[in-house]
């Protein structure tokens, strides 16, 4: 029963973690970061993938000299890389360089390498807020109130009309979300072991 009780919990914990995604940029059978076969590639790719605080980009390189530069939208425009906001190279033998979203908003990304960002090597990433963010929803999402029978005059609903209740979001949301998860996991442990 114990080891039952510890599976249960672990699997909501698991659950209530889960959210955070590693993204390959360009997709996983995009070819990786280098130059596309057509320049808006890795935008279009961009375009159709929601991007959460806390999801990482993954950039898969052709060889170990390459790298990824984080720039400003008007560096991202013109290709510039005399000044990039930051640098992502392979690390530890690898091909690959993570790069943690832990802001919304837009990320401008160009090829290190002379000349990529002018053929196509360059993506923008719109990270969603955290009022966007999908943490929070699904079963254990707050639940808006109910709508209201229409009033027999305009008037009686102007006057004895209560203004429905704000539904939870942001941290209070999330947090009302992770606290039902708990409670409901805790339940089901304690019906499933007989307590």
């Amino acid at each position: 029963m114990a080891a039952m009780l510890a599976t249960v919990l672990c699997a909501a914990l698991a659950v209530a973690v889960a959210d955070a995604r590693d993204h390959v940029v360009g997709g996983n059978h995009g070819g990786g970061w280098k130059v596309p076969a057509q320049p808006d590639a890795l935008n279009r790719w961009a375009e159709a993938t929601r991007f959460h605080v806390g999801d990482n980009l993954v950039f898969k390189f052709d060889g170990a000299a390459d790298a990824v530069l984080e720039v400003t939208r008007d560096d991202y425009n013109r290709c510039g890389t005399g000044s990039p906001v930051a640098t992502y190279k392979p690390t530890g033998g690898a091909a690959a360089a993570t790069v943690p979203l832990t802001r919304s908003g837009y990320h401008f990304f160009v090829g290190a390498t002379p000349g990529s960002c002018d053929k196509g090597e360059r993506v923008i990433v719109l990270v969603m807020s955290e009022k966007h963010s999908r943490r929070g929803q699904g079963f254990f999402a707050p639940v808006p109130a109910p709508a209201m029978a229409p009033a027999q005059s305009p008037l009686a609903a102007g006057l004895f009309q209560a203004p429905a209740p704000a539904p939870a979001t942001g941290n209070a949301g999330r947090t009302a979300a992770s606290g039902a998860m708990l409670v409901a996991a805790l339940l089901g442990a304690a019906a499933v072991a007989g307590f």
